[in-house]
């Protein structure tokens, strides 16, 4: 069964820490999630709820912006322009950069992709995850570059977004054509690049109207359409689209009870069950809805413990219908069977290798390959997934 349980005692400090150390475009890495401090519930009672962010607001200097984009650029409805033609560095590259670094010392990390650094195969603190079924692997980082590695892990191809100053991605997905969906978090839309890196189109305007995106954090394909996670001021929620963009309904709102969401960081869809998996990060927990929006039930709950979730940041499904969730609070992975059951878990914090520094997101690849991102670690993780399952 699902558990429906969860604490509702987490006041303004509970909303603002997973903002502190995991938000977007926060100054952060030098801050508490660098020095691997966990996220620590308040005590004020459930009646102080939070007053959300106001909105628009001016953005900070430079890219440390935690905010919609300010009033002097920011028209409800008015999408973003994309320059044409696009800069340089918007346009794809074939590159030839490092390849993986097989692990001999730790028995469950095969692989370790990245290390910190601007050359092709580094990372500058990823964010986003996503594969495709012939297990080509992409990863967004904080710089605005989306990197497409081999199966083997080998760098090959990247691409800066065409909107740099305001934010960067925070979500990767894949379509059913095997197009890349990119959640242009600060610039309120989906940018859609075929598997080369090259931008086929972009749909979405900011504003919290349905139809519109405030922060969207993730996209993802099912049936033919697209479904979305934003979130900002009073607003939390999934949003559904035709492929072409076209808008079709809206779910959710912001709260803590059983059917809202503080902070949907991602989602994962099982056609074959009729289930959205939604990673809501502040609420501790993943809400699984009908493709209706009807609430089925929850996973996790605030915990440490087996089968609890600290700070969710990413979901994924297999072939099984098996739940796999990214916690960014309690820097490790979860796995939990289709009826709810918790099936193991794997991390812990650390920075030497086999050790995590909070995990933005996880993703599956072929051959029972389990990648793990590490965002403060500026690398992932190339697992089996026996570590989780047993032989």
């Amino acid at each position: 069964m699902f558990d429906f349980s969860f604490p509702k005692t987490w006041g303004l400090s509970a909303l603002l820490l997973p903002l502190l150390v995991g938000c977007p475009d926060l100054p952060d890495p030098e801050g508490a999630a660098r020095d691997g401090v966990s996220p620590v519930a308040s005590s004020t009672p459930a009646t102080a709820k939070a007053t959300p962010t106001p909105f628009p607001s001016r953005p900070t200097e430079g890219d440390n912006a935690y905010s919609q984009p300010g009033a002097d650029d920011y028209t409800p409805g008015k999408p973003y322009p994309i320059p044409e033609p696009l800069p340089a560095k918007s346009q794809p590259q074939a590159v030839a950069g490092q390849g993986p670094a097989p692990q001999a010392g730790e028995a469950a990390v095969e692989l370790v992709l990245g290390g910190k650094g601007e050359a092709p195969g580094r990372f500058g603190y990823p964010r986003a995850m996503t594969t495709t079924k012939e297990g080509l692997l992409f990863v967004a980082d904080k710089t605005g570059r989306i990197q497409r590695f081999t199966p083997e892990g080998k760098v090959e191809r990247l691409v800066f977004t065409p909107g740099l100053v305001q934010g960067k991605p925070t979500g990767l997905g894949i379509d059913e054509h095997g197009d890349l969906l990119v959640a242009d978090t600060h610039y309120c839309r989906v940018l859609v690049y075929d598997t080369d890196l090259k931008l086929k189109r972009a749909y979405g305007a900011p504003g919290p109207a349905p139809g519109q995106f405030m922060m969207i954090t993730s996209v993802h394909a099912a049936g033919g359409l697209h479904y979305t996670t934003d979130f900002g001021d009073q607003v939390a929620r999934v949003q559904v689209w035709q492929e072409d963009g076209t808008y079709l309904r809206t779910w959710g709102s912001f709260g803590w009870d059983e059917d809202q969401f503080r902070r949907p960081m991602n989602l994962a869809i099982d056609p074959t069950r009729d289930r959205v998996y939604v990673a809501d990060a502040a609420n501790h927990r993943v809400s699984i809805f009908s493709s209706a929006g009807e609430l089925q039930g929850h996973l996790g709950g605030e915990g440490k413990e087996q089968g609890k979730l600290g700070y969710p940041y990413d979901v994924k499904l297999d072939e099984a219908g098996r739940v796999w969730v990214a916690e960014f609070g309690n820097q490790r992975v979860s796995v939990f069977s289709p009826e709810g059951k918790c099936l193991g878990i794997w991390g812990g914090p650390g920075r030497a290798v086999g050790g995590l520094n909070r995990p933005w997101a996880v993703a599956l690849g072929p051959a029972e390959r389990v990648w793990v991102l590490d965002s403060n670690g500026d690398r992932v993780y190339g697992m089996h997934r026996k570590t989780w399952l047993g032989s």
